[in-house]
């Protein structure tokens, strides 16, 4: 019997924080990159990882969330093959997180997790950055709750890393109010 998988079925949570920390290496890494063909293949990388951490867990909501958003970053990282169809990607993924949600949903708090992606989804096709900031005040509380919940707590700290970053972001980026 391999050493590995019985650390992991007596260490589940030690196991998973573990993974969630690559993962959110991964992340960090990904806020340094100015491509957005770039930016899109690490998160991929980083929703896989993401996804290991709950699957460890036996979060399965987590995975399939996880797993949207790797399917959607792997759509959008070929968004100019779309053509005029890409406007209903959004759409697409927001029904597929509600979809997928409601098949490995186990227990209330699923729900923050499912409604966070949903959001996700649907802010991503604004063309406003401000206004993508502004969704992520709404779900990274969202994401933390369902993380916390399901022991994944680095995860948590990945959220309210992502809080500040944002804040920070809306702050430097708002419009100078107009004096009369």
């Amino acid at each position: 019997m391999s050493v590995i998988p019985e650390f992991i079925r007596s260490e589940p949570v030690l196991c998973a924080n573990i993974i969630a920390l690559v993962a959110a290496v991964i992340t960090f890494i990904s806020y340094q990159v100015n491509s957005a063909r770039r930016l899109l293949v690490i998160l991929c990388v980083s929703a896989a990882v993401s996804g290991i951490s709950f699957a460890v867990l036996g979060a399965w909501t987590g995975v399939a969330m996880n797993g949207v958003v790797l399917v959607r970053n792997i759509v959008y990282y070929n968004k100019d093959n779309l053509g005029k169809a890409g406007k209903y990607f959004p759409i697409l993924f927001a029904t597929a997180a509600l979809v997928f949600g409601i098949c490995t949903w186990d227990a209330w708090f699923c729900a923050f997790s499912v409604a966070g992606l949903i959001i996700d989804c649907l802010a991503l096709a604004s063309t406003s950055a401000q206004l993508i900031r502004m969704s992520i005040l709404v779900t990274a509380p969202m994401f933390f709750v369902y993380d916390l919940l399901t022991m994944n707590y680095v995860e948590c700290i990945k959220e309210v890393v992502s809080l500040v970053s944002v804040v920070i972001g809306i702050t430097r980026f708002r419009k100078p109010k107009e004096t009369a």
